[in-house]
């Protein structure tokens, strides 16, 4: 550690794609475990003793994803920045890389009112082909696309200014837009199976029947 901070090293595009990695990767990794049901038989405990509103069960949860998945990754980044020359670069990633995480955050609570690690879970809901071709379709080229805007931008104060004004208010968008749905939110706690239902069409048939008028058949001869 000492000796990078003697010879302090140039701040590239890899040191952002490697921090924009290693947050998405806690944030999202993190969320997904919090639906496995490790304490499962607490259900029926938290189902006849909740004695809040269910907003402040969904408050705890964002602020566990912040602490435990977000936190960590931006105090080790804020570490390693310490070796990158300019500093101020560095510092300037750091904010954008903490509205990066309170993004992903309120993105993956959207919809999550659970307590975590007491909902039943549904095998078969998570699709892993499918989150593979997203993470390689829509992830990598969106990373490095905002790595080389980035990059641009730390170097031109205006640019860089609209970058975060941009981020912070999508970051404020979607947390206002938790907390006013946390507010009417009803915790469940089964997973259960979409309900099919079978007809048997026979509105259809009648429709589709010859109509009648009740007239006898005349005789053709």
């Amino acid at each position: 550690m000492l000796r990078t901070l003697l010879y302090p090293r140039t701040l590239s595009a890899g040191v952002l794609v490697a921090t924009f990695a290693m947050m998405s990767f806690a944030v999202i990794g993190l969320r997904s475990v919090y639906v496995l049901p490790i304490s499962l038989t607490a259900n029926w405990v938290l189902r006849t003793t909740q004695l809040r509103s269910s907003e402040k069960y969904i408050v705890a949860t964002r602020r566990s994803l912040l602490l435990f998945a977000a936190a960590p990754v931006w105090f080790i980044s804020a570490l390693l920045a310490l070796s990158y020359r300019p500093l101020s670069q560095a510092v300037a990633h750091l904010v954008i890389l903490a509205l990066l995480g309170l993004i992903l955050a309120d993105l993956n609570l959207i919809g999550f009112y659970k307590v975590l690690f007491t909902c039943s879970y549904l095998p078969g809901k998570s699709n892993i082909q499918f989150s593979f071709w997203v993470f390689i379709l829509v992830f990598v080229p969106l990373t490095l696309l905002g790595t080389i805007r980035e990059l641009h931008a730390l170097s031109h104060p205006l640019q860089y200014a609209c970058m975060v004004a941009g981020l912070a208010v999508v970051a404020a968008g979607l947390s206002a837009l938790n907390h006013y749905h946390s507010r009417s939110a009803v915790l469940y706690f089964e997973e259960l199976p979409e309900e099919v239902l079978t007809t048997l069409r026979l509105m259809s048939f009648t429709a589709s029947a010859p109509a009648t008028n009740g007239s006898p058949l005349k005789d053709q001869n």
